[in-house]
């Protein structure tokens, strides 16, 4: 199944009010390209790293300028965008750290459940994939959206992002609460 982009729009403005409900965040945006307005959803999230304040166990207590560094973070920005090519939604993402450098493929891929993972290390590139981000032209990760169409026609669903995105968000460290259920 694929969704014509004014039903995708209709859908996107439902999900963002839900979302709004929700207190989950999910922001809807306009953008312009060649003089077509474009509907997206954004959210971002800041998510603790794994390490500590870097100074924390390294100091001297005689010493009077102990510095410490700030806690780590990582801050993922999503776009749902809607796909002319393959008529369905896709997800957009990128993740950077603290110090505003980009997590790699590898490092992404650590974050995503082992359900989502083969044993073959080459499947990772088919399931996500680094490309030009369509509006903003910068490098961004992309949930690849071969197979959508096929996910959204066994999805029963008064809204198919919800549905969609609750199946394919884990793949890139997203996830959606339970309360979404109520909306499906």
């Amino acid at each position: 199944m694929t969704l014509e982009l004014e039903k995708f729009k209709k859908l996107a403005k439902e999900f963002a009010s839900i979302s709004l409900q929700l207190g989950d965040e999910w922001l809807i945006k306009t953008s312009k390209r060649a003089g077509t307005e474009i509907v997206y959803l954004e959210k971002r999230i800041i998510k603790p790293s794994d390490k500590g304040p870097q100074n924390a166990n390294n100091f001297d207590e005689c010493s009077d300028d102990l510095e410490f560094s700030s806690p780590e973070y990582t801050v993922f920005v999503y776009h749902i965008i809607y796909s002319e090519s393959y008529s369905v939604p896709v997800l957009w993402f990128t993740a950077h750290r603290s110090n505003g450098k980009l997590l790699p493929l590898e490092e992404l891929w650590k974050l995503i459940p082992n359900c989502f993972k083969s044993s073959d290390p080459d499947t990772k590139w088919n399931m996500l994939t680094q490309q030009e981000h369509p509006m903003l032209g910068i490098p961004y990760f992309m949930v690849h959206p071969c197979y959508t169409s096929d996910l959204l026609s066994v999805c029963c669903s008064k809204n198919y992002i919800i549905s969609w995105l609750s199946a394919v968000g884990p793949v890139a460290g997203l996830t959606l609460s339970l309360e979404y259920a109520k909306y499906i």
